[in-house]
Order: C-alpha cells, then sequence, then structure tokens
C-alpha cells in the first residue's frame, strides 16, 4: 500500500536531513588525525549517505545528477544537499 503524498514528503525530508547530520559528522571526523579505524569510518559514512541517496531515489525524487548519463560532456554536478564528502 502507497503512502499517503504527505507522509512519503516527510520521509523525503527525514532522509534529506539525516544526509546533511552525517555529512556534517564526516567533516568532524575528517578534520581530526588520520588512523586506519578513522578512514574505515570516514568510508562507512560516505557508504551511509550514499545508501541514503538510493533511499531518495527508490522513492522516485527527481535525479540531483541530471548530466551524469551524459558521457559527451565533462560537466560534474556537485552533490545534492550541498554535501562536502
Amino acid at each position: 500500500m502507497a503512502l499517503p503524498i504527505s507522509d512519503q514528503r516527510d520521509q523525503v525530508i527525514e532522509t534529506k536531513e539525516l544526509r546533511v547530520a552525517l555529512d556534517g559528522n564526516l567533516q568532524k571526523l575528517k578534520s581530526l588525525p588520520a588512523s586506519r579505524e578513522r578512514a574505515l569510518s570516514i568510508t562507512k559514512l560516505q557508504e551511509a549517505i550514499m545508501w541514503l541517496g538510493m533511499d531518495l531515489k527508490a522513492r522516485n525524487e527527481p535525479n540531483p545528477y541530471p548530466n551524469s548519463y551524459d558521457p559527451s560532456n565533462a560537466i560534474v554536478d556537485p552533490t545534492a544537499d550541498n554535501l562536502k564528502l
């Protein structure tokens, strides 16, 4: 059963907020002295942000990277939600 539009919109907003919060923690982690364990933590946070992006895609959100499927141009779109990754 499909969710009502307002519930879908709320879930999209929550997912985007999570992505921004995770990116904030990622930036804090990157500012600390490097270690193998921190490097793995960075990778896992990046993966979490990516999987939440895939969740947005599964919810049929508009493509934030309109040029990504066109190999004839050299345009690299900025990350969605202004994440620094």
